[in-house]
C-alpha cells in the first residue's frame, strides 16, 4: 500500500519513506572515475554487493549496482555524468569512486555520499568535519592547504635507506601538470622530506593524458639531482607511469621507481620497479583477503585483484559499515543523509587487509596511514615493506611549491 508518498514494506508493519535510491528494498548505487584507467572497479564494488546480498546483511535490504560511469579524467564529464547517475538513474550513493575529478560541491548539495580512493580534494577540510559526503577508504590524501602531511614516505624510505646505505637518500617527486598535480606532488614531498629523504625535485610536470613524447620527462629526472640521477623516483601518476619508467630503463636508471600501480597484469612492464599501496599484499593469507579473493571470484572467476577492484572493495565495504548503521533505527533511517552522518563518525577497518581510517580525523589528513611496499620480480609482488600505519605527521614545506 502506497501512501503520500511512504512505501510499505511487505511482512512489515514499518513505513518506509521513498528516498532517492531507495524504493524500501533496494539500494541504488554506481561508480565514477576513468573507466579506462581502472577497468576492474566494478568488479571490486560488485564482489563486496554480492556477499552482502547473498548473506542477508541487512534482512529485506538488497544493494543493486547500476554501472560504473566513465568521467574520461575530465571535469566537465565528471559533473555531466554525476548529474545524470543522480537526477536520472537516482543512484543513493557512489562507490568506488576512482575519480580526479569529483564534482563535490554538486555531491554535497544534492546529499550524495561517495566512497573512494580520495584522488582529489573534494574528500578533505581544513579541520575534522563531519559535513562532507565524501570518504576515502585510506582518508583524505590531496587537501587544499594543509599545514601537516600523514607519513606517506615513512615505508619506502624504510627500503631506500637501508637498500642504499645512506641516511638521507634522494628522491624525486613528480605528478600531473594540473592543480590537483601540483599540489599533490608539493604536499607528498613534504612527507618524503620529514621521513628522511633528502627531496631535490617535486614538481607536477607531466601534461594529462594523451602524451605524444615522455622524453623530455624523463630527462628532467634523470638530471633532477643536480645533473644526476637521483637514488628514488616517484610517480604519482596512474598508468602514464608506465612510459615514463621504460623511458627510465632505456637510459639504464639503477634506482628505485615507485609507483601506486599494483597488478598482474603489469609485471612484466614494471618488473623491478616498486609499488606503494595503502592496504596488505594480496598475496598475504589472512582471512579478510582469503574472504576478499572468494568474493571476487564469485563475480568473475580467476579474477585478478589490482589497485582499482581493491579500491572499489574496500570503500563498498566503507559505505556498507555506514548503512548498517543507518539501519540499526530501521528500514525509515535509510537515507542518503543518515548515512553519510554513520560514515562521518565512523572508524573503518578489515583486519588484516586495510585501515583503520578513522573519521572525522581524516577528512584532515590519511588517519591513520597504512602503507604496504611490494616489489615487482617480474612474475610476482614481493613484500619489501611489511603492511604498516603510522599516525606521524610532517610540516608542508614552502620549498616544494610547484
Amino acid at each position: 500500500m502506497v501512501l503520500a508518498g511512504l512505501v510499505v514494506t511487505t511482512g512489515s508493519a514499518q513505513a518506509v519513506r521513498s528516498v532517492r535510491g531507495f524504493d524500501g528494498t533496494t539500494v541504488k548505487v554506481a561508480g565514477l572515475g576513468i573507466a579506462a584507467q581502472f577497468p576492474n572497479v566494478p568488479v571490486g564494488a560488485k564482489a563486496r554487493i554480492q556477499r552482502f546480498n547473498d548473506d542477508n546483511e541487512i534482512p529485506g535490504v538488497k544493494i543493486q549496482y547500476v554501472e560504473f560511469a566513465d568521467d574520461k579524467q575530465d571535469p566537465a564529464t565528471a559533473l555531466s555524468e554525476s548529474r545524470r547517475l543522480v537526477t536520472q538513474d537516482g543512484v543513493f550513493a557512489i562507490v568506488g569512486d576512482v575519480s580526479q575529478s569529483n564534482p563535490g560541491d554538486f555531491f554535497n548539495q544534492q546529499h550524495v555520499p561517495y566512497f573512494g580512493w580520495a584522488f582529489d580534494n573534494t574528500y578533505c577540510s581544513a579541520k575534522p568535519t563531519t559535513s562532507l559526503y565524501g570518504f576515502g577508504y585510506n582518508g583524505c590524501l590531496v587537501p587544499n592547504d594543509p599545514k601537516v602531511m600523514p607519513d606517506a614516505g615513512g615505508a619506502l624510505y624504510t627500503y631506500v635507506s637501508k637498500l642504499t646505505g645512506k641516511q638521507h637518500p634522494t628522491a624525486a617527486v613528480f605528478s600531473n601538470d594540473t592543480e590537483s598535480g601540483k599540489d599533490s606532488a608539493q604536499y607528498q614531498s613534504s612527507a618524503y622530506q620529514g621521513a628522511g629523504f633528502d627531496v631535490v625535485y617535486a614538481k607536477g610536470s607531466v601534461p594529462p593524458p594523451p602524451v605524444s613524447d615522455y622524453t623530455p620527462y624523463v630527462q628532467q629526472l634523470l638530471t633532477s639531482d643536480h645533473g644526476h640521477a637521483p637514488d628514488t623516483i616517484v610517480c604519482e601518476l596512474s598508468t602514464d607511469c608506465i612510459p615514463i619508467y621504460a623511458g627510465l630503463q632505456a637510459n639504464n636508471y639503477k634506482g628505485t621507481y615507485q609507483s601506486p600501480l599494483y597488478s598482474d597484469a603489469l609485471l612484466k612492464p614494471m618488473s623491478g620497479s616498486v609499488a606503494s599501496i595503502q592496504f596488505n599484499n594480496l598475496t598475504e593469507n589472512t582471512p579478510a583477503l582469503t574472504q576478499m579473493k572468494a568474493d571476487f571470484n564469485k563475480v568473475k572467476p580467476g579474477a585478478a585483484i589490482d589497485s582499482g577492484g581493491a579500491t572499489a572493495y574496500f570503500s563498498t565495504d566503507m559505505f556498507i559499515q555506514a548503512l548498517k548503521t543507518a539501519a540499526k533505527k530501521g528500514k525509515s533511517n535509510i537515507t542518503p543523509e543518515a548515512v553519510q552522518k554513520a560514515a562521518a563518525n565512523q572508524t573503518w577497518q578489515i583486519k588484516g587487509a586495510a585501515g583503520p581510517t578513522i573519521y572525522p580525523g581524516a577528512t584532515q589528513k590519511s588517519y591513520s596511514a597504512c602503507t604496504t611496499i611490494v616489489k615487482d620480480s617480474g612474475t610476482s609482488w614481493d613484500t619489501v615493506v611489511p603492511f604498516t600505519c603510522s599516525n606521524k605527521g610532517y610540516p608542508v614545506l614552502k620549498k616544494f611549491k610547484s
